[in-house]
């Protein structure tokens, strides 16, 4: 009726949006799902589409089409004009655009969608955000299914799921099947837009990557049911504040500018916008703290002795851990990305704050100018990005036991990213006079953190 509700500001904490979801026979369609107990409400397939039981392969799609094919590459690919550079459909970057086109797609439409269009209307190819949960919050065992290899992936109320590694379609060829599975997520690659995101795992290792969309790849549908998250505004104290969707007709938002910390916009495709300067420090050139990976605090000593997440050794890990072979009896989470609660730029700065995923410290790498100067008597680098702006890093070095090394000389800065296989190391951007590069190195050593946020 258009009544008109005012809050003040300082009276709201959160205000959190959701709506109930009821599925019907008809938007099922027939076709069997489990309920894992998973926090979103998210109901997985049993079975993969085109197939009828779990361990079938079922069929493999392009990413964005909905029918399987005999040959794929960029030639017959639906969305491209014959080569990866040339996108008509599903492009923010004018890069990968064909003469230069975007349209700002980053979600499958419903018609593109293999599950919705095959399968019926209540069915969907997973979210980034959804695959995520089930990488984060299920326990993945490889075993075999009627002969067939997969993982097992068991909820946190006990039910579970089978996914068969049914291999992938490149050319004409189905390629490493019974070795790996790569199951689309109905997700578009933030930077490089030639690619989706997709749920890899083989028998050693599981994650979230990204891939080419002409490949074939396995769809394994979902359902959402219940009370369903649409939208959360949030003060950094964390505190809830739950308004039903039927209570609000509308609500204004006013803006106050944000001075500390600060951040530069950089121009960058993803939009991720780099802090000022290091976690810790209070102007660029300062050095700030230093943390090793996955801890909050700085330390006097920095080793495998002192880590919080080991038992005093590299193949001794008691989290982020996807290889038994470094883990404290065997142990693994399959934990790839940093909790908030292990994520030193959170702790430290507020909720809107992250360290950097390895994707954006690519990005950083790829789509900035890199130039060796000194700020302030502080040897760094100038980071200029696209736009023009830029940010400095200072060559603060690294920790290790209770020496710092390479000061002056070298920048080392943590991602949040675990490397995909040594898990006693995780991603970081390196850099001295004559460049950057990523590496992995031992989650150990006291490093800097700069912060982002998007």
């Amino acid at each position: 009726d258009n009544t008109q509700i005012t809050l003040a500001v300082d009276d709201v904490d959160e205000i959190t949006f959701t709506k109930e979801v009821t599925l019907t026979e008809e938007e099922i369609s027939g076709h069997d799902y489990v309920d894992l107990g998973l926090p979103s409400g998210t109901l997985w397939a049993t079975c993969n589409v085109g197939a009828n039981t779990p361990e079938e392969f079922g069929d493999h799609f392009a990413w964005g089409e909905t029918t399987p094919k005999e040959f794929y590459d960029w030639d017959t690919y639906k969305w491209c004009e014959g080569d990866e550079y040339d996108m008509n459909k599903y492009c923010s970057n004018s890069s990968y655009g064909y003469k230069g086109f975007t349209d700002g797609k980053t979600e499958l439409d419903l018609e593109d969608d293999a599950a919705y269009v095959n399968w019926g209307t209540g069915w969907r190819i997973p979210s980034i955000v959804q695959i995520e949960e089930l990488l984060n919050k299920c326990t993945w065992t490889w075993t075999t299914l009627n002969g067939v290899k997969g993982r097992k992936v068991k909820g946190p109320n006990g039910n579970s799921i089978f996914l068969p590694a049914a291999g992938f379609r490149l050319l004409d060829y189905l390629n490493s099947i019974g070795s790996l599975g790569g199951y689309w997520s109905s997700s578009l690659y933030d930077f490089d837009q030639n690619n989706a995101y997709e749920l890899y795992f083989n028998s050693d290792y599981l994650r979230w990557q990204y891939t080419s969309r002409y490949h074939g790849q396995s769809v394994r549908a979902v359902l959402t049911q219940g009370t369903v998250t649409m939208m959360v505004i949030k003060k950094v104290d964390n505190t809830q504040l739950t308004i039903a969707i039927d209570d609000i007709d509308e609500i204004n938002f006013t803006e106050e500018e944000v001075t500390s910390p600060e951040y530069v916009d950089l121009g960058l495709p993803s939009g991720t916008l780099w802090a000022t300067c290091n976690v810790g420090a209070n102007s660029p050139e300062e050095y700030g703290d230093c943390f090793a990976w996955g801890e909050t605090t700085p330390k006097e000593d920095y080793g495998w002795n002192t880590y919080k997440w080991a038992e005093g050794a590299s193949d001794q890990l008691t989290k982020y851990c996807s290889n038994s072979n470094y883990g404290l009896n065997g142990f693994t989470d399959d934990k790839t990305e940093l909790d908030l609660e292990d994520d030193a730029a959170y702790v430290n700065r507020g909720s809107d704050w992250r360290m950097p995923s390895f994707e954006q410290i690519e990005e950083l790498k790829t789509k900035c100018t890199w130039t060796w100067t000194t700020l302030n008597g502080v040897n760094g680098h100038e980071v200029t990005g696209p736009n023009g702006n830029s940010i400095f890093l200072p060559a603060a070095g690294y920790r290790n036991g209770d020496s710092l090394y390479d000061d002056g000389s070298w920048g080392n800065y943590w991602s949040r990213s675990l490397h995909s296989s040594d898990t006693e190391c995780a991603y970081e951007l390196s850099f001295d006079w004559s460049g950057a590069e990523w590496n992995s190195i031992s989650r150990l050593y006291g490093e800097r953190v700069r912060a982002v946020r998007r």
